[in-house]
């Protein structure tokens, strides 16, 4: 799938040439520690017959061409030491190391306590296919951008034998998403300023440049990137970086010399899109946040009257989730600092209250 390109951020000829040179030289066996893997067959095999070669391989490489993933891999649960070690039961190894690997990211954890029988992870390889289709022609690649099918191979219907599985959102989370909005966002449309936040491969590429624009800045934005081939939808991608965290971060305040949380990671996420803009007030005997309405910025789908002031429509929250000065809106008690600020009340693989 082609990516969605602003007219002067094409890559040149000589840069791709470089970026190869670079990579063909990791393919070379003599200098990789993990050279090995690739002919000794320590590891099981995919649908094709084709034997694993290992994270450990993968990482050599991309820890330097592609060192904001394999940070983002790094400090998520997929890469990290777990609860679940390499000798656990192999029906709980068939998701928390699927491919036998975890054992090979061991070095780069070498400061955290590693579990007694032998470190357990969800490699490389488990969610972007076997490694030597890439090694062999660079830059051919199984599975270069996973989809929601990859991730609901474990991330499906979970065993409710373990607690924290079989309840709440983490149940059923792919059938929630194929019946959610999410799974339909995509319709027929294809303008890159509706694509933004109606398919997956626009937000990626400029969700976190456009968030906090209004609706005239966002059109603004987009009338000067060109309309796509194709696109796909919302997904686990789409909210989720490389290791399962979520594509946004944080907002704090400096208050009396003291960090306060202002706008936690998740509600700055889900706001990119189900857009609301709010003033924030400091209250000095909590050490927290109040929040009110701001009426001076319009979300894109947002509607006002003579006056300016919010208009009930369907496709925003501005009109309904926070109070207004007037009091027109009264608002819900939503907690835009809490980390868990919308799943409150909302299943976000399933969109559903």
């Amino acid at each position: 799938m082609e990516p969605v390109l602003r007219k002067s951020n094409r890559i040149s000829c000589l840069s791709a040439f470089l970026l190869f040179i670079s990579l063909t030289a990791c393919s070379g066996g003599g200098a990789d520690p993990a050279a090995g893997n690739i002919t000794i067959p320590v590891f099981s095999t995919d649908d094709q017959n084709v034997t694993y070669i290992g994270s450990d391989r993968c990482l050599t490489c991309h820890e330097t061409l592609t060192p904001d993933p394999v940070a983002s891999y790094f400090a998520s649960r997929h890469g990290r030491p777990g609860s679940v070690d390499a000798t656990a039961d192999p029906a709980c190894l068939s998701c928390h190391d699927p491919i036998g690997d975890g054992g090979t990211l061991a070095p780069w954890f070498r400061d955290l306590p590693l579990p007694a029988g032998g470190m357990a992870a969800v490699g490389c390889e488990n969610c972007h296919g076997a490694g030597p289709l890439h090694l062999a022609i660079i830059p051919d690649h199984p599975n270069p951008v996973p989809d929601f099918n990859v991730c609901g191979k474990c991330h499906g219907t979970l065993p409710a034998s373990v607690p924290e599985h079989g309840t709440g959102i983490s149940a059923n989370i792919l059938a929630a998403y194929q019946q959610s909005a999410h799974a339909t966002s995509l319709g027929t449309i294809d303008y890159p300023l509706c694509a933004r936040c109606h398919s997956d491969d626009v937000f990626r590429q400029y969700g976190a440049e456009t968030a906090g624009m209004d609706g005239e800045q966002l059109t603004a934005f987009f009338r000067d990137v060109e309309r796509l081939p194709a696109l796909s939808l919302i997904q686990c991608r789409t909210c989720h970086n490389h290791g399962g965290i979520l594509r946004a971060s944080a907002t704090t305040g400096a208050e009396n010399g003291q960090t306060v949380s202002k706008y936690s990671r998740q509600f700055n996420l889900c706001t990119a899109c189900h857009q609301v803009f709010l003033t924030a007030t400091f209250n000095p005997a909590s050490s927290t946040y109040s929040y009110l309405l701001d009426t001076s910025k319009t979300p894109y789908h947002g509607i006002t009257d003579l006056e300016g002031r919010p208009v009930q429509g369907v496709a925003v929250i501005w009109d309904t989730h926070f109070a207004t000065a007037d009091g027109s809106i009264a608002g819900y008690a939503v907690n835009p600092a809490a980390e868990q600020a919308c799943l409150g009340c909302h299943d976000p693989h399933g969109t559903t209250k």
